[in-house]
């Protein structure tokens, strides 16, 4: 029987495919595109083995990914057409790029070069025959030397009488710099661009994966070499890259890994543990991985509170006073966000080690804190306490309406009080804004005082002062927006009904003189009155252009 050499020769074996189920599988455009590729035979070194499709996509640009499906045998009985597929660009699903690959296997699959499993082939070879085969491999390619070092180290299989061996725990018999060349080569080897964070992440876990195979066979110090390494190289290099969320996805698995090595110490024995100085360097590394959260939007794992679960009281003071170093001077936005991240964290060492609530309390308030305070107090049931904070320090409007509506929601006996605390930061305002028609600051800040009030008083039946409120809007801002809001005040239910009637002429007039015609277009058609529509577009098209 003659050797099968290429996938035409078997394509039989596998479910039949057609260019419907292919586009059935993407959208329109990446079929498009992927067509296109197809076309320039953008698909190169196309392989198959046993039933998985593989091969390179060679982009115009320069660009190379990975692309991989696995195909369904021919008597396979389900609706799928596909078992997995693949590619290591960005786009999840099925992109351009296997859209390409699936089109040439398709069309051309004489193209594809068939190969037995390396796997089958290679248990057939002796022990002097792998070696000797190893051996040429690394002199043609030097490069994957440190790999091989490290993938030697790895607990692919352990016997009993191994994973009984006092110390396997705290060995260490990893390089660190074998990992350090391996992160290294990920982001070089990535190059720039739009595309480099997915390639970086797509080796960068596998590296991960070593760690993963060190944790399972319980080599926690191996484990936390290969993590942390990992973890520390890619911080280095963070700031040069694009990121997508690919490769702090990594760090995260990188302290979801340290996490659990740091877990596993208090349930080892003694012997197994690792002792205080490559404590401190697991401590450090989770600690750095704490801030790049911490700046660049989070990594998925609780740092803080395994830290503060799993460390001596003295190790606890230790982190401490390296996350009080992270405080920043002054009440701006960034370092009051940077400031709640430390105090979190410190609040959460200070309950490991049992500390009384006005403890916690000293810090939210020393860090100026105020609405994490109020939020505090009132989380302790001393919602008077919590009053007296908003009162004397809550000024930005988001938080006096967010503590005003966590008033209303201790009831009926707080809702004046909730009330009364917005009206009294909109009274405050009010003189700020007497002549000075440009401070659009705390125009908008009186808007959503006045806005807030207003459904209020309307959900608490004073429809009066929700009219009140609204007119005061209208007369700041003349649109369609307050107008409708004015109109939706004069016809609550508890309303007499004359009162819209006798609003409606007022509202339009001043709306005229002040030659808001886009407006009363919108509102005209709003209420059905067409004729009059028509006319305000008149006015606004013999409007001069520069009273836009």
């Amino acid at each position: 029987m003659a050797k099968i050499h290429t996938g035409a020769d078997v394509k039989r074996q596998f479910k039949p495919l057609s260019e419907a189920d292919i586009q059935a599988y993407s959208d329109e455009a990446s079929f498009q595109k992927g067509y296109d590729y197809y076309l320039h035979h953008a698909i190169i070194e196309p392989t198959l083995s046993e039933s998985v499709l593989r091969a390179f996509y060679h982009g115009s640009s320069g660009s190379l990914y990975r692309v991989e499906v696995t195909l369904l045998p021919a008597d396979d009985k389900s609706a799928h057409k596909l078992v997995s597929a693949g590619c290591s660009c960005p786009q999840a699903g099925i992109c351009k790029h296997l859209v390409a690959l699936l089109l040439t296997w398709l069309h051309q699959p004489e193209r594809f070069v068939v190969r037995s499993r390396l796997m089958g082939r290679l248990s057939e070879k002796s022990r002097e025959e792998l070696l000797a085969l190893l051996d040429q491999l690394v002199q043609r390619q030097p490069d994957i030397e440190p790999m091989v070092e490290l993938l030697v180290e790895l607990p692919l299989a352990i016997p009993a009488q191994e994973k009984n061996r006092p110390g396997r725990g705290k060995e260490r018999t990893v390089d660190p710099s074998t990992i350090e060349s391996q992160v290294a080569s990920a982001f070089y080897h990535a190059g720039e661009g739009w595309g480099a964070a997915s390639r970086v992440a797509a080796e960068l876990d596998r590296l991960c994966d070593i760690g993963k195979s060190f944790a399972e066979a319980g080599e926690w110090a191996n484990a936390q070499v290969v993590y942390a390494t990992i973890a520390e190289e890619t911080i280095i290099q963070y700031e040069g890259l694009h990121d997508e969320g690919q490769v702090s996805w990594i760090l995260g698995v990188c302290a979801a890994g340290l996490v659990a090595c740091l877990n596993a110490q208090s349930t080892l024995p003694k012997r197994e543990q690792l002792d205080a100085e490559e404590r401190e360097e697991l401590l450090t590394t989770l600690f750095d991985l704490w801030k790049f959260g911490d700046n660049y939007g989070g990594i998925g794992v609780d740092v803080a509170g395994a830290i503060a679960g799993n460390t001596t009281a003295r190790e606890r003071k230790r982190v401490e006073a390296w996350v009080r170093e992270e405080m920043r001077p002054g009440q701006d936005s960034s370092s009051t966000w940077r400031n709640r991240s430390v105090v979190d964290f410190v609040v959460k060492l200070k309950q490991a080690e049992h500390a009384s609530e006005e403890d916690v309390l000293k810090e939210y308030r020393h860090a100026g804190l105020y609405k994490e305070l109020a939020e505090r107090l009132l989380q302790l049931g001393r919602e008077n306490e919590a009053l007296d904070v908003a009162q004397a320090h809550l000024t930005e409007p988001m938080e006096v309406t967010w503590f005003a509506e966590q008033l209303l929601k201790l009831g009926e006996a707080w809702r004046e009080q909730a009330l009364a605390f917005v009206e009294t930061r909109l009274n405050e305002l009010k003189p700020a804004l007497q002549g000075k028609s440009q401070d659009f600051t705390s125009a908008y800040t009186v808007d959503t005082y006045r806005r807030w009030l207003s459904e209020k008083y309307l959900l608490y039946g004073k429809a009066k002062q929700a009219l009140d409120m609204e007119l005061v809007r209208f007369q700041a801002s003349p649109d369609h927006t307050t107008y409708r809001s004015v109109r939706s005040a004069a016809q609550a239910a508890d309303q007499p009904e004359e009162v819209w009637s006798g609003l409606r002429p007022r509202l339009i007039r001043t709306l005229e003189q002040q030659g808001r015609w886009g407006a009363l277009v919108t509102l005209y058609l709003d209420e059905g009155e067409v004729g009059q529509a028509l006319a305000a577009l008149a006015e606004m098209e013999r409007a001069p252009r520069t009273s836009l």
